[in-house]
């Protein structure tokens, strides 16, 4: 009898330790999908309305002006940002705003927030906390094809949804108890830049 609670004792162990051996973080899937995804070749440079990894400076604003006519985008928080309005996209009126970082005058990052429009302190139902998981839901729809999103805990960020896919990833964070942030980055012109 002691033999076998010892060998079930014994078998226990090794699988415990067997599995916490070969369980993956999701850091290291991460650091993984990174170094795969760059050494893959692939580009993904497709951002949001037309608006793409890459593009020029002009060409932006010129994108912007099209969707501005169309009534789609418009002036943002103090004039800094483009604004586009998300009425049905998520589970409450939104707004986005947007605007490049521009290395040698193309787009290496594409810095987003998100907020409900309703949000006040009195509508908990609109914070971040909530607004981040329709965002993921949002951001799933957009890029549905490549790779999955990443559940990552990072310090000082709490929860951190991450993709990538070639040299595109995003990154989903909540920012502050109303906005959430959405970066979109290349990674290539990324490490070259650092």
């Amino acid at each position: 009898m002691m033999k076998e609670i010892l060998k079930i004792g014994f078998i226990i162990f090794f699988v415990v330790v067997y599995a916490s051996c070969t369980t993956q973080t999701a850091e290291n899937q991460y650091e993984e999908l990174v170094k795969s995804e760059l050494a893959s070749g692939k580009r993904n440079d497709s951002i949001f309305f037309g608006i793409y990894l890459g593009m020029t400076g002009k060409d932006f604003f010129t994108r912007c002006w099209e969707m501005n006519k169309e009534g789609l985008f418009t002036d943002g928080k103090s004039n800094t940002a483009v604004l586009c309005k998300l009425n049905t996209q998520l589970k409450y009126p939104a707004s986005m705003h947007f605007y490049p970082e521009l290395v040698d005058n193309k787009i290496t990052k594409m810095p987003v927030t998100f907020q409900y429009d309703g949000w006040a302190p009195w509508n908990k139902h609109m914070f971040a906390d909530s607004l981040i998981t329709d965002v993921l839901q949002l951001c799933k729809k957009w890029y549905r094809n490549g790779n999955p999103f990443i559940k990552m805990t990072v310090p000082g960020k709490n929860t951190v949804y991450v993709k990538l896919d070639g040299n595109r990833r995003i990154t989903i964070s909540k920012k502050s108890d109303m906005e959430v942030s959405v970066d979109y980055t290349d990674m290539l012109k990324e490490k070259t830049t650092k």
